[in-house]
């Protein structure tokens, strides 16, 4: 039986965040180089058009509607985990966690006292 790459594509097309329901779309890989990656601007107008990039365009006009409210805003969290999420449907495969750090200053095996000269 051939390998069906169509079970890579995203099952449900759709996300939900405080109460508005969303669709997204499969983009070409070439949309994905779209992706500003300057931090001169607005980094919040930059990610926003990056979940954009992304949604129906019939969704874009409420998408704004809810990013702008003050009462019962999307969060930092929110926004920042719909666009992993979205680049996880779309590539097919999890974005990595990084590892866990020990808290505190690590400490060498050994201190050198060599000077150099």
């Amino acid at each position: 039986m051939p390998k069906d790459f169509d079970e890579l594509l995203a099952k449900e097309h759709k996300f939900t965040v405080r109460g508005e329901t969303f669709a997204f779309r499969d983009v070409k890989p070439e949309i994905l180089t779209n992706f500003e990656v300057s931090t001169n601007g607005d980094v919040w107008q930059i990610i926003d058009d990056q979940i954009k990039l992304f949604l129906e365009d019939e969704e874009h006009e409420r998408w704004n509607t809810l990013r702008a409210r003050e009462k019962d805003p999307v969060t930092i969290a929110q926004v920042n985990g719909i666009l992993t999420w979205l680049m996880e449907e779309q590539t097919g495969r999890p974005t990595m966690t990084p590892s866990p750090s020990a808290s505190g200053r690590g400490r060498a095996e050994a201190s050198s006292t060599a000077r150099s000269r």
